[in-house]
């Protein structure tokens, strides 16, 4: 093949990668409403990564300077407690986790393992700064955004291990204040 070619190639490439990322980051929560520009910088500055079944994503214990989009797979979120690996909630497709890691400085509190061969998207602490350094009227409604998500998830993460207890452990009716 010649180099005229591999080029042709290589810009072919990153043509839809940007195409297929930026699509991606629109439909997601945090992203969708906000403005296109701003969407399609993100998906310039996205890394891509490919992760074998069993290979932690996140580690408890690492930096978070990262969020993830599963683009394809599943994954599941898990902390070690008791001498055991107990299982805090699963990740299908199209879900994007660990977005705390793009408004502070922290190291992770769980493990996230891949359930299956799985795509991911990257988004850095530093991209995402970048961005909003350029974009600073985006600031406010993005943070909105992914406070929202992370309730939401907190949500769906207490009600996976509230579903867990056995019902002797559920009291009757509502608490009294």
């Amino acid at each position: 093949m010649s180099s005229s070619m591999k080029t042709q190639n290589q810009e072919n490439n990153s043509e839809c990668k940007l195409t297929c990322d930026f699509e991606i980051l629109r439909r997601s929560p945090v992203f969708s409403g906000i403005d296109t520009n701003v969407v399609k910088l993100f998906a310039y500055l996205a890394k891509r990564k490919k992760v074998k079944k069993g290979q932690a994503i996140i580690t408890l214990g690492a930096e978070a300077s990262e969020a993830f989009f599963l683009i394809s797979g599943s994954g599941r979120v898990s902390a070690p407690h008791g001498g055991k690996e107990c299982v805090l909630q699963g990740l299908g497709p199209h879900t994007f986790f660990g977005e705390l890691a793009l408004l502070a400085r922290f190291n992770w509190f769980f493990n996230v393992f891949a359930e299956e061969e799985s795509d991911i998207m990257i988004i850095t602490r530093e991209s995402f700064k970048k961005v909003l350094d350029n974009f600073p009227q985006h600031r406010e409604k993005l943070v909105e955004k992914i406070v929202q998500l992370r309730v939401e998830r907190l949500i769906d993460q207490t009600s996976f291990l509230l579903d867990k207890l056995p019902d002797n452990q559920l009291a009757e009716g509502s608490p009294s204040i």
